[in-house]
């Protein structure tokens, strides 16, 4: 079942627009989920519009969908892709958290290729709190 899908342009604005979007799935997903969720597709949008090398008539695409127990979330572009190995970033590095966040926090992950360059997560539709500060 799609429960978003959305055509981003290649510029900064997207990510923004990106978090936006997947803030309407709070009633789809468990809390905790939904912040994960926030932050991975604020992460992998963010990559697009930096190393995407797309053009202003190319576009980034945000889909979520769920699959069984899971949300599963891909950011997909025309861009050409990108080394495929999560690497943990120096820390002094404001670059380089995006793929090792997506490793760390959701609970399959994969990249795909098919003229697109696509980067997609799972995380459970419902999670218990592990630690989290409450607000």
């Amino acid at each position: 079942m799609t429960l978003l899908e959305l055509r981003l342009p290649p510029r900064s604005r997207a990510v923004p627009t990106a978090r936006h979007a997947v803030e309407e799935l709070g009633g789809v997903v468990s809390e905790e989920s939904l912040e994960d969720a926030r932050l991975l597709v604020s992460e992998l949008v963010t990559n697009s519009v930096r190393h995407g090398g797309l053009a202003g008539s190319q576009y980034i695409l945000l889909r979520a969908e769920i699959r069984g127990p899971f949300l599963h979330v891909e950011v997909r572009d025309e861009g050409g892709g990108f080394q495929s190995a999560p690497r943990p970033p120096d820390a002094a590095d404001n670059s380089g958290w995006g793929l090792f966040l997506v490793a760390r926090i959701a609970d399959r992950w994969g990249i795909d290729r098919d003229g697109f360059t696509g980067v997609w997560f799972e995380l459970p539709l419902r999670r218990e709190s592990h630690g989290r500060a409450e607000r």
